[in-house]
């Protein structure tokens, strides 16, 4: 049920109690995902009716190469071990009842007394009698009125959008109340919510979650970029969805792999933005692809997501329109490998599955098939996945004698399009004899600009002198 790792957690955890005089238990997520049948858990959390600091430090010492931070703000102690999370912190309240009543929902206020830690499943208790039944039913609701619990915490606002998209079913009242407190989540830190919108990324159906978001105001209030996508309509032959349930669809089809699913909210969002009318009556999206990964960089910037899958989301949402046919040149498959590196595999998976909510997505998926098929082809002919000059800077100024500059650039460029054009092989010998046919007449260029420049900066100059002497007569 349990690997080497977590069972030697629990194990600790029962020889660490062992060791305090106070009650303590396993609450929250971990008794719940038990009864849900997920035994690969990545936190606990513990609460200590005595002294907490105390018996985290005795956790954290017998958990060997494990570190420790003190939240004292929370009154929580962390502590990390192996890929694990360990979170000791005080009761909220005097008694084990109370404390559970101020917890989000009665879904987590199922507990494990530590002294039945080592056989978690069989010693779950409901000590409020309702979180077994809410679990059986997937029905969301808070322990008491859902103001005392949403005023208590803002952020369970989104925690309860990440439920929603876990399949869980929200009393109606929690939904009221959420959308009438939503405006408090801007006392909320940024991280926290993020954390929060990565879950619902990543949970069983994210649309369900974001439709509850739009339904509340999240978006008008947290990210207002969004909202002229919220209910957009497409005017396409290909679409039979606005923009947001589109966006949304495309990320419920697409794998719970967070690069991905990210990818997929985002691709179409700039088209609120990018709709324009042809005379001919047609409705065009030109260039949305931009502004989309435009706004997924504010999106991703305001809610701290890591900077390494950032880079990548956005390349995939700027580069998602690759209009492909049979007639494409092998030349034109070269551009387009060269045009999606280091990125290739990623943009066809998640072009894939924006097929795939099409309104008929057999045909473009058998292009797909086929573009795939000669992008392997030309990586074989080409012996490596990416194009690029064989020669680096360095080399290229030490083989050539030249200083660092500008045409440094120029010349890795002038090797890579003649890869691309299938004029020369990606070999250091093939680049070098290129570059000696063409330096001189990059030399020549080169000298060209050099000369433009300085004749402009002397314009520049003189016509700055001119207004400064203008000034002197006019005082």
């Amino acid at each position: 049920m349990f690997d080497k790792k977590r069972k030697k957690v629990l194990k600790v955890l029962f020889e660490s109690y062992k060791k305090i005089p106070d009650k303590a238990y396993a609450v929250g997520g971990f008794p719940r995902d038990l009864l849900l049948g997920k035994y690969k858990f990545h936190d606990i959390d513990v609460v200590v009716f005595g002294d907490y600091k105390e018996f985290a430090r005795i956790l954290s010492s017998e958990l060997k190469g494990s570190s420790i931070v003190d939240i004292e703000k929370y009154k929580i102690v962390r502590i990390f071990y192996k890929n694990l999370i360990i979170d000791v912190c005080a009761p909220k309240d005097r008694d084990l009842i109370s404390d559970l009543k101020s917890r989000d929902f009665t879904i987590d206020t199922l507990v494990i007394p530590l002294e039945n830690i080592l056989d978690p499943i069989n010693n779950i208790m409901d000590p409020l009698d309702i979180g077994k039944e809410d679990l059986k039913l997937h029905l969301l609701r808070t322990p008491v009125h859902p103001a005392i619990t949403l005023k208590d915490d803002p952020g369970r606002i989104v925690r309860t959008a990440r439920f929603i998209a876990e399949g869980f079913t929200p009393e109606q009242k929690l939904i009221e109340e959420s959308r009438r407190r939503v405006r408090s989540l801007t006392m909320v830190p940024k991280e926290r919510i993020g954390e929060e919108l990565r879950k619902i990324f990543l949970a069983k159906k994210p649309s369900a979650g974001l439709f509850f978001l739009r339904e509340i105001g999240f978006f008008e209030v947290l990210f207002p970029r969004i909202v002229p996508a919220l209910y957009k309509d497409q005017k396409s032959p290909y679409h039979f969805e606005g923009v947001f349930e589109h966006c949304a669809r495309v990320t419920d089809l697409t794998p719970p792999d967070i690069i991905l699913r990210l990818s997929a909210f985002f691709h179409d969002i700039g088209k609120a933005y990018a709709e324009k009318q042809l005379p001919d009556g047609r409705t065009v999206y030109w260039g949305h692809e931009f502004i989309s990964a435009d706004i997924c960089r504010d999106f991703l910037s305001t809610f701290k997501f890591p900077e390494n899958e950032r880079e990548k989301i956005i390349f995939i949402v700027k580069n998602h329109m690759v209009y492909y046919s049979s007639s494409w040149s092998d030349t034109a498959v070269r551009r387009l490998i060269k045009r999606l590196q280091p990125h290739i595999e990623d943009v066809l998976d998640f072009i894939y599955y924006d097929i795939k909510a099409l309104k008929d997505p057999a045909k473009s998926l058998q292009g797909l098939d086929e573009l795939k098929q000669r992008i392997k082809n030309e990586i074989i002919k080409l012996g490596k996945s990416e194009i690029k000059s064989p020669l680096d800077g360095n080399e290229i100024q030490e083989i050539f004698g030249l200083s660092e500059g500008k045409i440094i650039g120029k010349i890795k460029s002038a090797i890579e399009n003649a890869i691309i054009e299938g004029n020369i092989k990606s070999t250091k010998e093939d680049a070098i004899n290129f570059v000696r046919s063409i330096l001189p007449q990059i030399l020549q260029e080169q000298k060209t600009e050099q000369k433009q420049e300085k004749t402009q900066s002397e314009a520049k100059s003189k016509q700055k002198s001119k207004k400064q002497i203008n000034l002197k007569n006019n005082i």
